[in-house]
C-alpha cells in the first residue's frame, strides 16, 4: 500500500461529512483529527465516508465481474485506443499483467475502504459512547471490512492483512497472509458483525444489516479453501425465512429507481443523482459508443464515443435465455442504425427479438438494467444490487446440491423461475442452479466469482474464449489461454515496488 495514501487517509477522512441523509455524503465542516471521532455524529460521518469508499471498488466490478465471464465482451473501437481502454480488455481476455489499471485500481479500492474501517475502529475504542451506538457503528464497518477482504481474498488469494489503523511507517507495509488466514479473519469479523447489527426494517436506509452479513457470511463458507456448506445453510434459512425479505412483483421491479432498497434488496450500494456528487453511470459505461444517444438516455446531447461499448452482452448469452423468459427484456436491449466512425448513428432502440430489427444495418445490444429516466448526462440514480433475495434463494440452492440434496433445491428454484415465466424443473443440479444464476443475475458481478466457486472457470472461459475468437478478429492469439495460475490476478506491480514484503502470485501474468 501506498505510503503516502496510508498517511494521509486517517487526515482526509476527516473531510468527509454529511447530513442526516445516508446518501448525502458531502463535506459541512472543516474539522482537524484533534477535534474529529469525539461523537455520535462524527462516527456517522465516518461511517457514511466509508460507505461511499465502496463505490470504487464497485464502479470497476463490473470489468472482473462480467467481462471476465461468459455474460459480456466489449465493442472494440480501433479509433480510439486510449490505456484505460486496453487496461479493460485486457482483464477480459486474460492478458491482465501487474501494470493493469483495473488491478490497481480494485487492490486501491479494497485497503481504503478496510483502512476507513480500521480508523472508525480504533477511534471508537477510546471513546465513551454507549454500547449501543458502539455496536451499531462496530457491526456496519466490520462488514465493509469484511466485504472488502472478500473482495481481494477471491481477487488475489495471497493477500497482507491490516486490523488496526496505520499510524506509523512501520504499521504500513505487512506481509502477504494465506487464503486461509484471510478467510479466519473475514470470518472472525463477519460474525462479529451479525451479532452486533439489526435486523433490516423497510423500508430500508442502505446501511448494511444483519441479513446482508449473514449473505456475506453464507457466501464466504461457501467459497472458502474449506467449504462449510451446512453453516452456509443456516445462515441463508434466516435470510430466506426469518427476516422480511421477499421476491418483489415483476423482475423488473427490482432495478426501477423508484423501488430502492426495497424487500428484495439485501444489500445495495448507494448512488444518488444530482449535483452531490454521489451519481451512478454505468449505462453510459454499458450502451453503444455515439455521438447523440438520446434515444437510448432520453438526454440531449448523450455523446458516449470514448466512454461506451464496454459490458456488452454478447449474442450467445442473449441466445442462452429460454423462450418467454421475463428476465430478458429487462436485462438487455437492441439499439439500432448505422455505423460511422466506428461510433453508432441511433436509430431506435427495440426489444431483444423485434422483427423491425433487421430493418437496419447495424443492431447493437447492451445492458438495459441500469437504464432508468434521469435529467443530465453521467448521472443516473441507479443503485448497484450486491445481494438480493432471489440471490439467497438460488444461493441455498447450490447450498443444497452441494450436499447432495438436490431434491430439496427445487421450491428455491423454482420460486425464481416462477417470476420469470418459466415452468418449474423437478430436477435441479449444479447445471441447473448454475444457469439460473446466470440469467437472474446476469450483469450485476456474479458470474466470474461463481464460475470460480464452482469449479467452472476454466471450462465454461475456455469455450468461451474459443466463441469470442470466432466473432472478434482482433482478439490476440494469446488471448483466453485460461489457467488455474491466471484465475487470480497479479498483485499491482506498484504495490511489489512499495512493500518488498509483497510477492507476484506465480503465473498470474500471460507468459
Amino acid at each position: 500500500m501506498n505510503k503516502i495514501y496510508i498517511a494521509c487517509l486517517s487526515v482526509m477522512l476527516l473531510f468527509y461529512s454529511c447530513n442526516e441523509s445516508f446518501l448525502n455524503l458531502n463535506p459541512e465542516s472543516s474539522s482537524t483529527e484533534a477535534s474529529f471521532y469525539k461523537t455520535e455524529d462524527h462516527f456517522n460521518q465516518a461511517i457514511n465516508a466509508a460507505y461511499a469508499s465502496m463505490r470504487t471498488i464497485i464502479n470497476i466490478g463490473y470489468i472482473v465481474g462480467e467481462m471476465r465471464s461468459d455474460n459480456t465482451h466489449y465493442t472494440r473501437n480501433n479509433n480510439e485506443r486510449m490505456d484505460s481502454n486496453s487496461f479493460r480488455e485486457d482483464v477480459a481476455n486474460f492478458l491482465v499483467t501487474s501494470q493493469n489499471y483495473t488491478v490497481s485500481e480494485l487492490w486501491s479500492g479494497c485497503y481504503n475502504t478496510i483502512a476507513q474501517a480500521n480508523t472508525i475502529l480504533t477511534r471508537l475504542d477510546a471513546t465513551d459512547l454507549s454500547d449501543t451506538f458502539k455496536n451499531r457503528i462496530i457491526g456496519q464497518a466490520k462488514f465493509m471490512r469484511a466485504w472488502a477482504y472478500f473482495e481481494l481474498v477471491q481477487c488475489y488469494a495471497r493477500i497482507p492483512i491490516q486490523l488496526t489503523e496505520v499510524k506509523t511507517a512501520d504499521q504500513a507495509f505487512p506481509v502477504q497472509s494465506t487464503p486461509e488466514e484471510v478467510y479466519a479473519v473475514i470470518i472472525d469479523d463477519v460474525k462479529d458483525a451479525i451479532d452486533k447489527l439489526e435486523t433490516v426494517e423497510f423500508p430500508q436506509d442502505g446501511s448494511a444489516t444483519k441479513g446482508a452479513a449473514k449473505m456475506l457470511y453464507a457466501y464466504v463458507l461457501m467459497t472458502k479453501p474449506s467449504p462449510d456448506y451446512s453453516t452456509a445453510e443456516s445462515q441463508l434459512d434466516d435470510v430466506i425465512n426469518k427476516m422480511g425479505y421477499d421476491l418483489l412483483p415483476h423482475y423488473a421491479d427490482v432495478f426501477d429507481t423508484s423501488k430502492k432498497n426495497s424487500v428484495e434488496h439485501i444489500f445495495s450500494v448507494q448512488y444518488q443523482m444530482g449535483n452531490q456528487g454521489q451519481e451512478s453511470n454505468w449505462l453510459y459505461l454499458f450502451m453503444p459508443r455515439t455521438k447523440e444517444g438520446e434515444l437510448i438516455t432520453g438526454v440531449e446531447f448523450s455523446n458516449t464515443t470514448s466512454t461506451g461499448g464496454w459490458n456488452v452482452p454478447t449474442k450467445a448469452m442473449i441466445d442462452s435465455y429460454e423462450p418467454n423468459d421475463l428476465r430478458l427484456d429487462p436485462s438487455v436491449a437492441i439499439a439500432v442504425g448505422t455505423i460511422e466512425n466506428d461510433a453508432l448513428v441511433v436509430a431506435n432502440v427495440f426489444k431483444v427479438g423485434d422483427p423491425r430489427i433487421n430493418n437496419y444495418e447495424t443492431a447493437l445490444p447492451f445492458v438495459n438494467k441500469y437504464r432508468h429516466t434521469h435529467t443530465n448526462i453521467f448521472n443516473t440514480d441507479d443503485n448497484w444490487p450486491v445481494y438480493r433475495y432471489s440471490d439467497a434463494l438460488l444461493l441455498m440452492a447450490e447450498c443444497l446440491v452441494d450436499q447432495n440434496r438436490g431434491a430439496e433445491a427445487v421450491p428455491f428454484v423454482n420460486r425464481v423461475r416462477t417470476r420469470a415465466g418459466l415452468p418449474s424443473v423437478s430436477v435441479v443440479t449444479a447445471d441447473v442452479v448454475a444457469n439460473e444464476r446466470k440469467h437472474e443475475l446476469a450483469f450485476e458481478n456474479h458470474r466470474w466469482f461463481d464460475l470460480v466457486r464452482t469449479g467452472k472457470a476454466i471450462e465454461v472461459m475456455t469455450a468461451d474464449g474459443a466463441y469470442i475468437k470466432s466473432i472478434d478478429k482482433d482478439v490476440s492469439s494469446r488471448a483466453y489461454n485460461v489457467k488455474k495460475e491466471n484465475l487470480i490476478l497479479p498483485i499491482p506491480y506498484r504495490e511489489l515496488r512499495i512493500n518488498k514484503n509483497l510477492t507476484q502470485n506465480p503465473g498470474s501474468e500471460p507468459q
